[in-house]
């Protein structure tokens, strides 16, 4: 073999580390070369959301457990869940949409008042994890994130207390909610409020009051042990947030899933009512009056990134932000920017499908064909959620 062979057939080994992964932490290196500790071809060893690129797109990061179990808790799609607990790991897939959401956050001017995000696609096409692996991101950046994990369980419930607003008269409070959301923002946000106290003297009751610089975590406290001021201390949180975020040189995320469920009412049997049996709207929730107002431009030193969902107001015939949020939600947010979130890619399809097959989650040897995989493929429409489902009986 004269020298001019060798050279071509090593030449596609020039480009590439001794351990097989490339510079982004991907494996390049044909499998009868990679080492038996390479990561496979469907994965990424980049775990830290921040170093994403577009090299990373349609490959599966892994996510490590204390943050699975913190920031990211209710960030996952029953579904996912299952996956994850089944698999023993949380991986997601890095998908082109969140990278270009992290490339809007990383080049906003912080100075000037919020921008808003509305992350729309089909049932399934995978919202939630774009909203993810951006939270994610921010969460390692030192961000404080404030999350509703799906706004429209707000604003409907069967048998769910509601009790008059002690605060605002007409407005309606939802204690439990509102207990279970500051017991989650601390879960989140742990190590990031202890610096946090309050600029305002806030009054409980005749005999009890937060005076002027009382932590932020003593609030939540109160909130959490006086169900009946858990709305109000929520509102407190809420406030300092948009007051300090400027002054005192922390980030706020405020991200909200099926945020049209804020705007739109909910014409089912299970709507809110009061003890009238009155059908209580959106806009009288404490809840939901203070969760807009994270989202008005009246601070800075934020952003807000919302996913608007076909289920959280029962309407069918359209996915993009116009049709779900109505009239008064669009004008709401406007000026924002939609961000389309769509079906997989044949790459991003196929890798999912690796990935099954590697955990295990497809088992049928003709499901691991080439003709097999096509078959799939074809019956899912590339769709995440019916690609789970179809591959949920192989």
């Amino acid at each position: 073999m004269d020298a001019s062979c060798l050279l071509r057939l090593f030449a596609p080994l020039k480009t590439f580390s001794r351990t097989g992964i490339s510079k982004h932490g991907i494996l390049k290196l044909p499998s009868r070369l990679a080492s038996s500790k390479a990561a496979p071809v469907f994965r990424t060893l980049e775990e830290d959301p921040r170093r994403h690129t577009m090299d990373h797109v349609g490959l599966f990061y892994k996510v490590n457990e204390i943050e699975m179990n913190t920031v990211l808790k209710r960030f996952v799609h029953p579904f996912q869940q299952r996956l994850i607990k089944t698999f023993n790991e949380a991986c997601f897939m890095v998908r082109e949409p969140s990278l270009e959401l992290q490339g809007y956050l990383q080049h906003m001017n912080y100075d000037h008042p919020i921008n808003k995000f509305i992350l729309y696609g089909t049932k399934g096409s995978g919202k939630s994890n774009c909203l993810l692996h951006v939270v994610h991101c921010c969460s390692r950046n030192g961000w404080i994130i404030v999350h509703v994990p799906w706004g429209s369980n707000w604003v409907r419930g069967f048998r769910k207390e509601v009790a008059e607003s002690s605060y605002k008269s007409g407005r309606i409070d939802l204690p439990t909610d509102a207990a279970e959301w500051l017991s989650y923002f601390r879960l989140q946000n742990q190590g990031k409020l202890t610096d946090i106290k309050t600029t305002s003297e806030y009054v409980w009751t005749r005999r009890e009051k937060a005076e002027i610089g009382t932590p932020l975590d003593e609030i939540i406290n109160f909130g959490l042990n006086r169900l009946k001021f858990s709305s109000d201390a929520m509102g407190v949180v809420l406030k300092e947030l948009r007051l300090q975020a400027k002054s005192s040189g922390f980030k706020v995320l405020v991200s909200v899933e099926a945020v049209n469920g804020f705007f739109v009412h909910w014409e089912n049997n299970h709507s809110l009512r009061n003890s009238e049996k009155k059908v209580i709207e959106p806009h009288e929730i404490s809840l939901v009056h203070n969760m807009k107002k994270m989202m008005e431009p009246t601070w800075s030193n934020g952003a807000a990134v919302c996913t608007v969902e076909i289920e959280a107001t029962g309407y069918r015939d359209n996915y993009t932000p116009l049709y779900l949020l109505g009239q008064e939600g669009y004008e709401f947010f406007d000026p924002f920017v939609p961000i389309l979130v769509p079906e997989y890619s044949e790459k991003e399809t196929k890798t999912c499908l690796q990935y099954y097959i590697d955990r295990n989650w497809i088992q049928h040897e003709r499901a691991k064909t080439e003709e097999g995989k096509k078959e799939i493929i074809f019956i899912s429409n590339k769709n995440p959620l019916s690609l789970y489902d179809v591959c949920s009986s192989l």
